[in-house]
């Protein structure tokens, strides 16, 4: 395979498998593992045709051009703003969740080494020590994430097997299909790739068939991981008791708290280590991908070229208001998951279903492609994804 086509596939996968995998056993735990199985491959499906229909849309406008763009013209003035609105909301929800991941995470490292230092400045280190590959752009984050990619694939293979020896199989009874609602905006944002696709068209330079497969392969990748991850820690740790899956929900630094439910039932240093280089890599490389995408979205909206000085502000502007809300509001990580999950069904399911509609059947844009299945595939995405909306709405306001 070659060396773009397979930077093109981890950067997807990198993005999908980050923060919300580690949130993921927390989310599903009372729904079991069959259910959550069940769950993932729906939001695949979903997720993966609307990311085809953003390529779709995407290739109808010169390059460079993002979300913001796209909406302007398929919806009109409206359309653009309710865009700019949720989609900005979405994207520093998700990076405030990576960020509250990533400082949890190099907290609990801290600590191990003996370091004590106040959590609000792990957020603070980890934002500066991390967001200067962001601002290098996308070939300095294609070659940060193809390293932590092969790192983070090998280590948790290597940890699925170790912990599958312990697996207790009378935790898979477990579960029934209703407990899974609050747990569907978290598993919708952990396939939220697509705010990728229009920075990999310009990596990728058009090249649709090279863009349908790196889409294809890198969101199936997050799929089989998802399913063997939950299967591995359903079958570890049981759902009550002291370090049960039940009490991480509302736990403060739930990441540190799976990795103490998994010492304690399997107090292995090797598995341990093997933990603690697992979360933090998922955080990094998801932390990466996001941030490049809302950097460049906001340099779409601010009109800002990489070689101008406006770059400054847009790095400015993508990593300061994630941050003072983390600072702030440190325990927001499932939360922030959740919130995101709704914009990003929102963004990434419904709006580009509507954009494609319009592209094809109310304006007519000449296409270089169009995904198959008609207006009975638009029109289930459509309906699919308000579906999702209204039941996600219903659960955080209840």
């Amino acid at each position: 395979m070659k060396s773009k086509m397979l930077g093109g596939i981890l950067l997807i996968a990198g993005t999908s498998i980050g923060g919300g995998m580690l949130g993921l056993p927390i989310a599903t735990a009372k729904g079991g593992i069959v259910n959550s199985a069940l769950l993932f491959i729906g939001c695949w499906i979903l997720m993966t045709f609307t990311a085809l229909l953003t390529l779709e849309v995407n290739l109808c406008f010169p390059k460079n051009s993002n979300v913001i763009s796209m909406a302007n013209a398929t919806l009109g003035k409206p359309g653009a703003v309710i865009c700019w609105t949720i989609y900005l909301f979405f994207l520093y929800a998700i990076v405030s969740a990576y960020i509250a991941g990533g400082q949890d995470v190099l907290h609990g490292l801290l600590n191990v080494a003996g370091i004590e230092i106040p959590i609000w400045l792990c957020g603070i280190i980890f934002v500066f020590a991390f967001g200067t590959v962001v601002s290098a752009g996308i070939k300095h984050v294609d070659i940060f994430n193809r390293f932590l990619m092969l790192l983070k694939m090998g280590s948790v293979f290597i940890l699925m097997l170790l912990i599958a020896m312990h697996i207790d199989t009378s935790h898979f009874d477990s579960g029934k299909a209703e407990h899974l609602l609050p747990a569907l905006t978290v598993a919708i944002t952990s396939f939220g790739f697509s705010i990728i696709v229009p920075s990999l068209r310009s990596y990728f330079d058009d090249d649709v068939k090279k863009l349908r497969f790196a889409i294809l392969l890198g969101s199936f990748i997050p799929l089989v991981c998802y399913i063997a991850w939950d299967a591995v820690i359903f079958g570890l740790v049981p759902l009550a008791g002291e370090f049960g899956l039940e009490r991480l929900i509302d736990a403060h630094q739930p990441v540190s708290s799976l990795l103490e439910s998994i010492n304690h039932y399997v107090p292995s240093d090797n598995i341990m280590f093997l933990s603690r280089a697992f979360t933090s890599i998922c955080v990094l490389t998801a932390f990466a991908c996001v941030s490049l995408g809302l950097s460049d979205y906001l340099a779409d909206g601010f009109k800002v070229s990489n070689q101008s000085r406006g770059k400054i502000l847009v790095i400015f502007a993508t990593f300061a208001p994630p941050l003072l809300v983390v600072v702030f509001y440190p325990k927001a990580f499932i939360l922030l998951l959740s919130l995101a999950g709704l914009c990003c069904v929102t963004l990434q399911a419904l709006m580009p279903a509507l954009m494609a509609w319009n592209c094809r059947y109310t304006k007519n844009m000449p296409r270089e492609y169009q995904v198959a299945g008609g207006k009975p595939a638009l029109l289930a995405a459509i309906v699919v994804s308000i579906l999702v909306i209204s039941l996600s709405g219903y659960q955080l306001i209840t």
